[in-house]
């Protein structure tokens, strides 16, 4: 690929996340050149076509049309994780690179696949990971690095605060909360805790124990709630993670000192104004400011230049194939540890259930009675024979 003619993308998907973080940052970016994009709904088409200031033939229903005549070098692929299998088809087909938002998959074994085909293919599939770019996790992961608090103990990942934000009006805006499309709830609307940590802690999750329940949705079939353990060769983590207004924050234990992260009234980043970044060690207090004055949908920015400079360089991007789908399989060892009680290793056994189905999966393992998976019935799970309409 030319390192001097502007890379072209096209969008397929034009929801809110479009609408309000690639298309802006898409639009900002002097490397990028915007050829076309896919939407069924014509309104939700002509919003973006307007943000990215293209004409309304640059606007497509089909995702082939789109491919065929804008011929992009890569495709942005925003859809809800259920609708991505023809898509992620016709750009293995047509050799076209795609970065699509996360999770990869709902199932660990279709995304193995599909990481599969683009390499064969010598395609790049990477993954919209873009809280790797938040420049307060970047300096905290720089500091940990450095040994700033010596030897890393303990992550404490807060993320309790999560707005329950539907998605656009003109397709489902309750999808997240539908099992079957998302893959599953809250866990899977914020998979970024899993890949945030392993990404400060520099190292892979080698198992998980979780609890989730469901507290403020009656008639829900997905979980608000997941406190997870983490467990790493070395030291331990924590993702306390829910929709509805808990605290955040990131706290960070290491052998001669710890690091604080929160933001404005404790509220949840990257949702909230980051307030206060302290390093603490032999009683001194150091303070730093990451993020001066930068807005959080830089991240977006970021994560389009850094997948152009990949596709330039024949370099990965900085999320991989491989690393959405360890995010992807820490999420669903959450939900088996929750449905079976007990810790469950990583990587899944690729005959596990789990690791084939996602977390349809679930069914096929030993419960323990005392589950709230089993008592709020999620994902279809507890319901007895005869008591399905």
């Amino acid at each position: 690929m030319s390192t001097e003619a502007r890379v072209k993308v096209g969008i397929i998907g034009c929801g809110n996340i479009t609408i309000n973080g690639h298309a802006p940052a898409i639009r900002r970016l002097g490397e990028i050149s915007a050829v076309g994009l896919v939407d069924p709904v014509p309104q939700r088409r002509q919003e973006a076509l307007t943000i990215l200031d293209l004409p309304s033939e640059a606007g497509y229903a089909s995702t082939e049309d789109m491919l065929r005549h804008a011929q992009p070098d890569y495709a942005l692929v925003t859809v809800p994780q259920s609708l991505r299998a023809p898509i992620f088809e016709a750009c293995a087909r047509l050799g076209v690179h795609v970065l699509t938002e996360k999770p990869v998959d709902t199932r660990p074994a279709q995304g193995q696949a599909w990481a599969d085909k683009f390499r064969e293919a010598g395609l790049t599939l990477g993954v919209v990971h873009n809280y790797l770019f938040f420049p307060e996790y970047v300096e905290l992961r720089r500091l940990l690095a450095e040994g700033a608090i010596g030897e890393v103990r303990h992550i404490a990942l807060n993320f309790m605060g999560v707005p329950d934000k539907p998605g656009h009006a003109d397709y489902r805006p309750q999808w997240r909360h539908d099992w079957r499309q998302a893959g599953g709830g809250i866990l899977m609307d914020m998979i970024h805790v899993a890949y945030l940590a392993e990404f400060l802690g520099r190292a892979e999750i080698r198992a998980v124990s979780a609890v989730i329940d469901n507290l403020g949705y009656p008639d829900g079939e997905v979980e608000d709630l997941a406190l997870i353990h983490l467990y790493f060769d070395h030291g331990y983590g924590t993702i306390s993670l829910g929709w509805g207004h808990g605290p955040g924050g990131v706290e960070v234990t290491g052998s001669e000192g710890r690091i604080l992260v929160f933001y404005e009234d404790y509220g949840t980043g990257p949702f909230a104004r980051l307030q206060e970044f302290s390093l603490i060690r032999d009683g001194v207090r150091e303070t730093y400011d990451p993020r001066r004055g930068q807005q959080t949908d830089s991240t977006f920015l970021e994560v389009h230049r850094n997948f152009v400079v990949a596709l330039r360089s024949g370099n990965p991007p900085a999320a991989p194939a491989s690393a959405g789908l360890r995010s992807l399989a820490a999420g669903l060892a959450a939900y088996a540890s929750a449905v079976q009680g007990r810790v469950v290793a990583l990587p899944l056994a690729v005959d596990d259930p789990v690791y084939q189905e996602g977390v349809e999966g679930l069914r096929y393992l030993p419960a323990r009675e005392s589950s709230p998976v089993l008592s709020r019935r999620l994902f279809g799970l507890g319901v007895k024979q005869g008591d399905q309409s």
